[in-house]
């Protein structure tokens, strides 16, 4: 199997921008219940990661109930620069990850507090395997709950975009990671909507709902 789906949790973030509590862990189950409905039959290997949780047996039972046996979990306490710039923590956790990483080809990365509304993404990549985003139709960036890099790709770029260095320019992953593809000419396709319900909080904390 070459492919490694990288289920991406944060259950107890540090930014004070972030969701917490049992609002957030609701979250989180729908959006696992609804990713293994949906890929029940996909075959492919399956990463449950969170970098706020020294053990795995401390994630939320909630959330250990729900996942499948044939599941891998990597918990750690990695949050470093996460907590100032998510994208930052994205990079960090990829890094502690790399020995598992580095055995695929290919690599599904999607954050499960987003709620799927069809499977359609990832079963074009899984039809037909290759970098896939959707791109943002404001800004040249990529969306990046949820998309499909080559491992060799994300493996080049994170030794060259270290999280100190998101966090040292303000730049969020969404536009880092655009800008790599651009700068080395690599190949991507993209899907106009991801066909998900993405949560985000405004300025007062209060939920914003948004149809991606």
């Amino acid at each position: 199997m070459n492919i490694l789906c990288e289920l991406r949790l944060c259950c107890y973030p540090t930014n004070r921008m972030c969701n917490s509590g049992t609002e957030r862990i609701k979250q989180f189950v729908d959006g696992l219940n609804k990713f293994f409905e949906f890929n029940k039959n996909n075959e492919f290997d399956v990463l449950i990661t969170d970098n706020t949780i020294s053990d795995d047996n401390k994630l939320p039972q909630e959330i250990l109930n729900i996942i499948p046996d044939k599941c891998k979990i990597i918990t750690c306490l990695n949050n470093n620069y996460g907590c100032i710039n998510k994208g930052a923590g994205d990079i960090e956790q990829w890094i502690y990850n790399n020995a598992l990483i580095k055995k695929y080809k290919w690599f599904i990365h999607f954050e499960p507090r987003q709620l799927l509304q069809t499977n359609n993404f990832i079963n074009s990549f899984l039809e037909n395997p290759r970098n896939l985003f959707n791109k943002s139709n404001t800004v040249e960036a990529f969306n990046t709950g949820l998309f499909c890099i080559e491992i060799k790709t994300l493996l080049d770029y994170i030794k060259e975009v270290s999280p100190k260095s998101l966090v040292d320019k303000t730049e969020g992953i969404e536009y880092s990671l655009y800008n790599y593809f651009i700068r080395n000419n690599i190949n991507y396709d993209t899907r106009y909507k991801m066909e998900l319900i993405w949560y985000a909080l405004d300025h007062n904390k209060q939920l914003i709902i948004y149809n991606m």
